[in-house]
């Protein structure tokens, strides 16, 4: 019940409509406006269906269906404010109606209203309405709210309902992506494609799952396909810059950010993107120009006052330099990058006193700071040199480099997702193979796939097998081609390998269930 919202005005008013209206109520009269909404509604008469339902409901206003109706009408044209009003009147007037509390679901997602949204769908399911389009619109309402796990159960609910919508598993892809599990994002993203060949959003978030895992050639060619659909996709101008700039396509990279700043010109990450490209340049005026624009935009940002300080040093401007890192930690003195910066600063100077104290704060909030035990270890032994010998203050001749403060990350991808909603990083950086690792075989596999070379790619996937047995990826991308090949049994048998090994592999649940079908209906042909 909704009782939360203080609905009993809207009670009040219904109990009033009908007493007021009882000697002019007329069911049957009330039956020909219905009639006559239906084909409006149906005709796209907006206004004209809302005028019929009216009426409709002064001549039998305690009739649930006729408030649904209108509810529904009132929904389309934007006006949920009213749309709520008809669809709680109705769950009032009936309150077993499944069907009005799945409308009144929908309409707390327009409202943004998830968790309104959420005991709304859930009523209707306990009413009995369990099709694709109540989970997977319970599974939106559990992600606006941050319940990954709960949305992606009703995802995966969803999509077993039908097979053939590629939204709800892009959707779903989005929320794996928020999980970090971006390997099993890419499965969804590339079912959501096989579904629908024209798909930038899948096209987006399979490119920024590249990213993450490192695999940048691969990431700008999806956000290529995406500019090719979307030219003025500020986002994936955005994740195809920084997929540039990690590999060194420093012009290329700043070409994208400054398409991305014609776009949303008021957004400071990418000034501070693209200032970093420039340090990497050694361009640092311009670098300078952007990272004070990012301050003019972001003044109580401490990150900007960081950028524009190393830009400052990096000029000569050192007091400057020193006031903006002094600033940064003022605004936040949990960045251990900002008191690294500015020991690093004092050390530059020659001030070591102060560069001890500044780098041991960076080192206590971040005691595997690698970079700042160096500069300690440095600053260190030129404090023991200054209790043995007094040289007048000089600049030391080696001082270590003042660092480079590179853009920080934006925020996951995007909901509908995605976290959604994030930058394209590199993986982390692991001791070097002798030979070519499982992922790497599982990633050109998957490009075979993709290619249509499904010998190629199988031979591909199951070297990535033997490389590392338990890879429960490989198994599912092997068990894709083998279904896409019509070998429908090798297919079972990797999608149970793939389940057997990751218990909660939605994806291969999923593919398992195709493979099943196909499988019995090829039997039933024979």
């Amino acid at each position: 019940m909704r009782s939360r919202r203080l609905l009993f005005p809207v009670l009040v008013n219904v109990v009033l409509a009908s007493l007021a209206t009882t000697a002019a109520s007329d069911p049957k009269l009330a039956e020909k406006p219905y009639k006559d909404g239906l084909r409006f509604e149906q005709d796209g008469q907006w206004k004209e269906a809302e005028a019929a339902y009216s009426q409709a409901i002064e001549l039998n206003p305690d009739s649930a269906l006729y408030h649904l109706r209108r509810a529904r009408v009132r929904l389309s044209v934007g006006d949920a404010p009213h749309a709520l009003d008809d669809a709680t009147a109705a769950t009032h007037l009936d309150p077993n109606n499944g069907e009005a509390f799945q409308l009144l679901g929908n309409i707390d997602t327009q409202l943004k209203t998830p968790s309104r949204a959420v005991a709304d769908y859930t009523r209707a399911i306990e009413l009995g309405v369990t099709n694709a389009a109540i989970f997977n619109a319970r599974a939106a309402a559990h992600f606006a709210l941050g319940e990954n796990d709960a949305a992606l159960a009703d995802y995966t609910t969803g999509i077993k309902l039908r097979l053939d919508n590629p939204e709800p598993i892009r959707l779903r892809g989005d929320v794996y992506v928020a999980l970090q599990r971006y390997n099993e994002a890419i499965d969804d993203y590339d079912q959501s494609i096989s579904l629908k060949a024209e798909n930038p959003d899948a096209f987006l978030g399979r490119g920024f799952c590249r990213g993450q895992l490192g695999d940048f050639g691969r990431a700008i060619q999806d956000f290529d396909h995406v500019l090719a659909v979307r030219p003025q996709d500020a986002k994936a101008l955005t994740l195809r810059g920084t997929a540039r700039f990690r590999l060194d396509e420093n012009d290329l990279a700043i070409a994208d950010f400054t398409e991305a700043l014609k776009i949303t010109p008021q957004e400071v990450y990418l000034y501070l993107a693209r200032s970093a490209v420039y340090v990497k340049l050694e361009r640092h005026a311009e670098a300078l120009r952007d990272r004070e624009e990012a301050v003019r935009l972001a003044p109580n940002s401490a990150e900007v006052y960081l950028a524009r300080g190393g830009s400052y040093h990096q000029l000569g401007m050192h007091d400057k330099g020193l006031a903006d890192r002094s600033k940064a930690i003022e605004l936040n003195p949990n960045i251990p990058e900002a008191w690294f910066a500015r020991g690093s600063a004092y050390y530059l100077l020659g001030d070591y006193a102060k560069a001890q104290s500044d780098i041991a704060e960076a080192l206590r909030l971040r005691p595997d700071y690698q970079e700042a035990a160096e500069v300690m270890a440095k600053t260190e032994e030129r404090l023991k040199e200054a209790k043995n010998v007094a040289p007048p203050p000089v600049v030391p001749t080696e001082p270590p480099r003042a660092p480079v403060v590179q853009p920080p990350a934006p925020q996951a991808p995007p909901r509908p997702a995605p976290a959604p909603p994030p930058v394209v990083i590199p993986a982390p950086e692991r001791p070097k193979a002798t030979g070519t690792s499982a992922q790497q075989h599982e990633a050109r596999g998957r490009s075979f796939t993709q290619a249509g070379k499904y010998s190629e790619a199988i031979e591909e996937l199951t070297a990535a097998i033997q490389a590392k047995p338990d890879l429960a990826t490989a198994y599912n991308a092997r068990g894709y081609v083998y279904l896409l090949k019509r070998d429908y049994e090798h297919a079972l048998a990797d999608f149970n390998d793939a389940i057997r090994l990751k218990p909660d592999y939605a994806n291969a649940f999923q593919n398992r269930a195709i493979a099943q079908k196909a499988l019995d209906k090829s039997a039933a042909n024979r």
